[in-house]
């Protein structure tokens, strides 16, 4: 965990007035979505903030995977900072040389449906996005997310870092080599699946098809163990998951989705679920997807179902901006992380149980798979 001994931070406390202020605030904003914070509220998180490293656990910023972009926007790395966000999961949809749904570099549009890539081509297109990842750090927009203390580092100095992932490892191609490439060129997490079945393992939600790992797979998750690369098991079906579980000596995440107790639908885990990731040190990220959770009240809830079952420690957020077609009130297209510290705050979470949901659980389980080598 990030130590803000250096610090001297005042203890913040919520007066009565702010409480006035803020049951305003939730009033005005019902009709419009957005929630305003206080001043004195933010500056409370952000004293939280100092002591712990906020993350988004998994995103698509600017839609620079299937978009025709050279980078991220700087404008969408400045909605990051100003929402306290140190870190932010920034996803490549690996599997979208077979679903389609993007552009190319050429400006031609590759319409959503079936397609079967030519052999190579699911790796170069991943690794086009890769690039696009790199010069957003080359421009100097952001900082690269290569290891937990270069994250320390960049927040000191006011930058928000970007962690390049793979939602789907389908760009590996079932070539342990291109996964090492993929890690030289900076991926440091690695989801299993998305949207299809894979050389690694299977899905939860349609079309489903019954099994766990492969021993490509195996030989991923290993692989995985030996470079430092974080695993995620979103999209991933429960025979995966509990493979991947006995498996791995590191802890691993499920980076964005619900929980099946609060809201039965494909894209959620369930308890058992929830206590062996939690059991193994990981965390289980909480979306806010307008279609399943209506608001940032709402969302909370969700989170606060995780630490009924699973514990205060093994819980976080991952938004899936860009990424998702509805987002939940409150949170919006804005991204606004700081509704959901504060709605934390109303319900006198503690200043360390918040800093936790707001990423410092994801933090130092990073920081447990880079270390524990």
């Amino acid at each position: 965990m990030f130590d803000a001994s250096k610090r001297v931070i005042e203890k913040m406390t919520i007066t009565r007035d702010t409480l006035l202020v803020l049951a305003l605030v939730v009033l005005c904003g019902c009709a419009t979505g957005k929630i305003e914070i206080p001043d004195d509220v933010d500056t409370r998180i952000a004293a939280i903030n100092a002591r712990y490293v906020f993350a988004d656990m998994h995103a698509h910023p600017s839609r620079f995977h299937r978009e025709n972009i050279e980078t991220i926007t700087a404008e969408e790395i400045d909605i990051y900072r100003r929402n306290h966000m140190d870190l932010v999961v920034a996803n490549i949809s690996s599997d979208m040389a077979f679903s389609g749904g993007y552009t190319n570099r050429d400006g031609s549009r590759i319409d959503k449906g079936e397609y079967k890539p030519e052999p190579g081509e699911a790796f170069s297109l991943a690794m086009d996005r890769l690039g696009r990842l790199n010069k957003t750090i080359e421009l100097g927009y952001a900082v690269h997310a290569a290891s937990p203390t270069q994250v320390i580092e960049a927040r000191q100095a006011g930058h928000v870092a970007v962690l390049p992932a793979l939602e789907g490892a389908d760009a590996l191609e079932g070539s342990i080599d291109n996964f090492r490439a993929m890690h030289a060129q900076g991926l440091r997490l690695l989801q299993i699946v998305h949207f299809r079945a894979n050389e690694l393992g299977h899905i939860q939600t349609y079309p489903y098809s019954p099994g766990g790992l492969t021993e490509f797979g195996r030989e991923v998750i290993r692989e995985a163990n030996t470079l430092g690369i974080v695993i995620d098991l979103a999209h991933s079906n429960t025979e995966t998951i509990m493979d991947v579980l006995e498996l791995s000596r590191h802890p691993v995440i499920f980076s964005h989705g619900g929980a099946r107790g609060m809201f039965e639908q494909d894209r959620a885990v369930s308890d058992d679920e929830i206590r062996a990731i939690a059991a193994r040190g990981g965390v289980i990220g909480i979306w806010p997807h307008g279609r399943y959770i209506e608001d940032v009240a709402a969302l909370v809830d969700f989170i606060e179902y995780v630490i009924d079952i699973g514990g205060i420690d093994h819980v976080g957020i991952g938004s899936d901006l860009r990424g998702t077609s509805a987002l939940s009130k409150g949170f919006g297209n804005e991204a606004n992380f700081r509704a959901i510290a504060m709605e934390l705050l109303e319900r006198d979470h503690s200043d360390e149980a918040v800093g936790k949901i707001m990423g410092g659980n994801f933090f130092r389980a990073w920081q447990t798979v880079v270390g524990s080598d």
